[in-house]
């Protein structure tokens, strides 16, 4: 049963747009994020597919594949965009964060405790994300959007943060691992595809990811409990070629940034709908895409609310903020930190 929590991709406002007869023809290299999730289904596929050849007449279209597809990691696309292979990018921050820490700023672990704040947060972070993507990959920021907020996924029976102490937690980026070190759990870095084989061999004792992925990855075959603590919300971004971005016409990139903006708002009103549907999904609740899972669902305490609390304050801010330098602190706290209330350590 194919899950769709969205209207349309066509039905964009077009009037916003400008003349169709101006834009010129261009079709884009687009390269997206994996072909089983619904960031990929729902929201980018739809865009390139349908709802920018919609908006702009049918003069911007685009050859756009998921990364799996094209036999990719998560941390590869942007380096192959500002090698010229692909002209745009749908990928996480996380993922490409090696690159330079300033990058994870909007995927910090446990910083938001809802989609209004981590909204807010990213708004005042992407000037900061669009210099960043500038100087480290002569690419710009055209959109950022969330996944459903991540949360923790278990063998055996959670129940509260402490339950961490000791297992082996998969991660998807640095600053989950300060997140499970700071519980007193060991982080293992284990691909995403192989996340249900780690699980079952016992490579990992629980594992991290937003609750739809987690079924559509059929994480519910294996696990026995969800714990239902949000640790924190993947960003995704959509970044072009700076070069080409600067050499289209005024009309393209007016059409481009108008159709975006769309995905973007609709993708943060979805991600809040499929995190809830997810959690459903795993645990026996009332499934939009098919069979649920049997998996028990544990919903955090105030005492998990205090704790994460605390592993947010001295572990994952002081850690990010040791990697990402005084000054890339100083810009956090200034714009992120801002919209969060929160403060990352600057020595």
């Amino acid at each position: 049963m194919k899950h769709r929590l969205m209207p349309s991709a066509v039905a964009l406002c077009l009037a916003a747009v400008p003349a169709l007869a101006e834009i010129q023809p261009h079709q884009f290299k687009v390269v997206g994020t994996w072909g089983n999730l619904a960031s990929w289904n729902d929201l980018e596929k739809p865009f390139w597919a349908e709802a920018l050849p919609a908006a702009s007449g049918g003069a911007l279209t685009a050859e756009a594949i998921p990364i799996t597809e094209a036999g990719l990691k998560g941390g590869e696309v942007m380096r192959l965009l500002s090698q010229g292979v692909f002209e745009v990018a749908h990928g996480l921050g996380s993922y490409v964060a090696a690159e330079n820490p300033a990058i994870e700023g909007t995927d910090l672990s446990s910083i938001a405790p809802d989609f209004a704040t981590m909204r807010a947060i990213a708004e005042a972070y992407r000037p900061i994300m669009d210099e960043t993507f500038r100087s480290t990959y002569g690419a710009t920021i055209l959109s950022l959007h969330p996944w459903p907020a991540s949360m923790i996924y278990c063998t055996s029976p959670i129940t509260s943060i402490a339950d961490l102490k000791d297992r082996k937690v998969r991660v998807h980026s640095a600053t989950l691992g300060d997140f499970v070190e700071g519980a007193g759990g060991v982080a293992v870095t284990i691909p995403f595809a192989e996340v249900v084989p780690a699980l079952e061999k016992g490579v990992a004792d629980c594992a991290i990811t937003d609750p739809m992925s987690a079924y559509n990855a059929k994480w519910h075959e294996v696990i026995t409990d969800v714990f239902a603590l949000r640790v924190g919300y993947s960003i995704t971004f959509t970044a072009i070629n700076t070069q080409l971005w600067d050499s289209l016409p005024e009309e393209t990139r007016a059409a481009m940034t108008t159709a975006l903006a769309d995905m973007e708002s609709r993708a943060w009103a979805d991600a809040e709908v499929k995190e809830a549907s997810g959690v459903a999904c795993l645990t026996g609740g009332d499934c939009p895409l098919g069979e649920a899972g049997t998996a028990v669902l544990h919903k955090p305490g105030e005492g998990d609310i205090a704790a994460r609390q605390a592993i947010l304050d001295d572990f994952v801010l002081k850690r990010w903020g040791e990697r990402c330098g005084a000054d890339c602190a100083t810009r956090w706290n200034d714009t992120a930190g801002k919209a969060a209330g929160l403060v990352v350590p600057v020595n």
